[in-house]
């Protein structure tokens, strides 16, 4: 169950940048961003984007499940150094590393220490040429608004094309990157706590969303305690949730380096993925 576990958490991070990468295969002739706010969203927005406090490096422990057809849960430890690596430790039995996640500036790797082998993806070829970056990926699970490309979100966001009222008291910021087919909304709510993400392309919704819960506030700004990613694979609905815990460490000495050595084969993502649904 455990070497299953691992297969499938590492397939179902291929598929979440591949199905991002869907969306931007159609281009678009809109000129996007640069939106005039109304003045009390406006000051909304502004008061969300300056909460997010400056930070150089995170630490700290959970869990990531995955749901679907194949459920699986491991305890985690994850590191981040801001603007250069995400890094993930799978751990499911009595702390034991099994597996790794990697993710850098332009790569995306996963380890299976149990079977040998890592995936090794430029991120740009998983996502098909949307501007994903490690950036957005940082920010994606510290539950802050951002900007594709350009990491978190600022009142002078070049592909920012509206700020309104959503449902519940929510405040819906939409993105549209240029010369891309789709938008992106972030959902926060009157705590400047963001709620959801979610995606669109040409109109209609993106089998892709994330959702965030249990937020509590640290040194560095509010954090989730809950993000869970929502997705298909193999047609088939699936999420990975990441739970963190409470106790961060912020802005402390990292040891960070890629987890690949001599001991792992490496198998290609696609052939990983055409694997699973045999």
């Amino acid at each position: 169950m455990m070497k299953k576990g691992i297969l499938w958490i590492a397939a179902a991070v291929v598929a979440i940048a591949a199905s991002l990468g869907s969306c931007g295969t159609q281009k678009d002739t809109t000129k996007g961003g640069g939106a005039k706010l109304p003045e009390a969203l406006g000051q909304r927005f502004e008061n969300t984007v300056a909460s997010y406090g400056e930070w150089t490096t995170l630490k700290t422990q959970g869990k990531v499940t995955l749901g679907g057809s194949s459920p699986f849960s491991s305890a985690m430890q994850i590191t981040m150094v801001r603007g250069k690596s995400v890094n993930v430790s799978l751990r499911p039995l009595l702390g034991i590393e099994m597996g790794r996640i990697y993710i850098t500036g332009d790569s995306v790797v996963i380890v299976n220490k149990v079977e040998k082998y890592y995936i090794a993806e430029s991120l740009s070829l998983l996502t098909g040429g949307v501007p994903l970056n490690i950036n957005d990926m940082q920010d994606l699970l510290l539950a802050r608004m951002f900007e594709l490309g350009n990491g978190t979100i600022t009142p002078r966001a070049a592909t920012l094309k509206s700020v309104t009222n959503g449902e519940a008291g929510l405040m819906d910021v939409t993105l549209q990157p240029k010369g891309m087919n789709f938008a992106y909304t972030f959902a926060v709510d009157s705590d400047l706590a963001l709620r959801t993400l979610t995606l669109e392309a040409g109109g209609k919704p993106v089998d892709l969303s994330a959702n965030y819960s249990n937020h509590f506030d640290t040194p560095c700004g509010k954090v989730a305690g809950n993000v869970r990613v929502e997705s298909k694979l193999g047609g088939k609905d699936m999420s990975i949730e990441f739970k963190f815990d409470r106790n961060i460490l912020w802005n402390q000495s990292i040891n960070d380096r890629s987890p690949i050595d001599s001991r792992y084969r490496r198998v290609e993502a696609e052939v990983l993925l055409k694997g699973m649904f045999k």
